[in-house]
């Protein structure tokens, strides 16, 4: 009797501890489950029928608590067997009430399937609570892609028709660029004669600017402080040219009346034969020193002493024997604005004209001085 109620004590004892234990496995159940109860897994598309090759927005969407880490997976190629993604479009959190997160997945994807129906396994989601490992997943998602219609008696044919475009807009857009090519060739046209321009203007010593004095006045000062120079002594051989040369082209060109300053030698020369030079002698003289100063200047020529001595010679020839000229036609001139002087005034001022032969005189003296 003793030992029935020591075995029915035990039998007792070990009731009670398994009810205990699995009352407290229920109740962590239920805290799993009641918690499971606050998370939820959708996934879908944006249409549920398509045709093969288009394209539509996958959305993954799951609610959760704030509190709670979820393991929710990211698709990086495909989001299952025929269904391919496009490109990852964005992620969005949404906080809601009850300490609630709503987070959604979108992605671009594109049906090649052959048709039919698809069917995406559910999505499952992952998350630890209070140590156990749990998972939840997605209702199964389908869709219904369908062929692309073919008629028969039309048989097969592109999806969509080539584009024609107007043949005016062909003409629009090729006037357009012609007129722009135009403007930017006219611009560099311009750009370019200014900076040449400028650049010639730059080029010019003080000697090129026009004198206030009759041409050979000039040329025969210019050529004497040219000599006393000594340039071509110090080695200076091509500034000695170039300064000769431009005073030689100086006078010509206020002698002549030719562009002898923007033109080269040979440019020169025929104009000084169109402008009446009929010297054969001097012409030959004027060839020779423009000639060697072309060679020193551009095929860096190194003339010999004697030759640097008789260009110089060379241009007081040409013009000393080509001033007498000039003073004819200046002479005729003077006689000419005499003369209409004389029919506008039959009483000409006395001391106006001793003024005037005063300074005829004067004018005489100073080329006397220069020769």
């Amino acid at each position: 009797m003793t030992e029935m109620k020591k075995y029915g004590k035990r039998f007792v004892s070990v009731r009670q501890g398994i009810i205990a234990g699995i009352s407290f496995i229920m109740l962590c159940f239920s805290g799993v489950t009641g918690r499971a109860q606050q998370i939820d897994v959708e996934a879908s598309f944006s249409r549920d029928t398509v045709l093969i090759g288009d394209q539509l927005d996958f959305t993954l969407r799951v609610v959760q608590p704030d509190s709670l880490k979820l393991n929710i997976p990211v698709f990086r190629d495909s989001i299952t067997r025929g269904v391919e993604i496009v490109r990852t479009l964005r992620m969005d959190t949404v906080r809601k009430k009850n300490h609630l997160l709503e987070i959604i997945h979108r992605y671009r994807v594109i049906v090649f399937d052959t048709g039919g129906i698809v069917v995406m396994d559910p999505v499952v989601v992952g998350y630890i609570y209070h140590g156990m490992k749990a998972t939840l997943a997605s209702r199964p998602v389908k869709l219904v892609v369908k062929p692309i219609p073919i008629e028969p008696s039309k048989g097969p044919r592109d999806i969509k028709k080539p584009i024609k475009i107007p043949l005016i807009v062909y003409a629009f857009y090729f006037f357009f660029w012609f007129m722009v090519l135009q403007l930017v060739a006219l611009g560099i046209y311009f750009l370019v004669a200014h900076v040449r321009k400028k650049s010639r203007k730059e080029r010019l010593p003080e000697i090129m600017r026009k004198p206030a004095e009759p041409p050979h006045i000039f040329a025969l000062r210019e050529l004497n402080n040219l000599k006393d120079a000594r340039l071509w002594q110090q080695g200076r051989v091509k500034e000695y040219y170039t300064r000769l040369t431009d005073i030689l082209r100086k006078y010509l060109e206020y002698r002549y009346d030719i562009k002898a300053l923007e033109q080269t030698s040979g440019e020169t020369l025929h104009s000084l034969t169109a402008a009446g030079f009929n010297d054969n002698r001097l012409f030959g003289i004027l060839k020779e020193v423009l000639e060697t100063g072309d060679l020193v200047k551009f095929a860096k020529f190194q003339p010999q002493p004697d030759v640097n001595e008789s260009v110089l010679l060379n241009a007081f020839v040409f013009v000393n024997e080509t001033k007498e000229s000039w003073k004819k036609e200046d002479q005729s001139i003077r006689e000419e604005k005499k003369t209409e002087t004389d029919l506008n005034d039959s009483e000409p001022d006395e001391e106006g004209v001793e003024v005037r032969d005063e300074k005829e005189k004067q004018e005489g003296k100073e080329e006397k001085d220069h020769a």
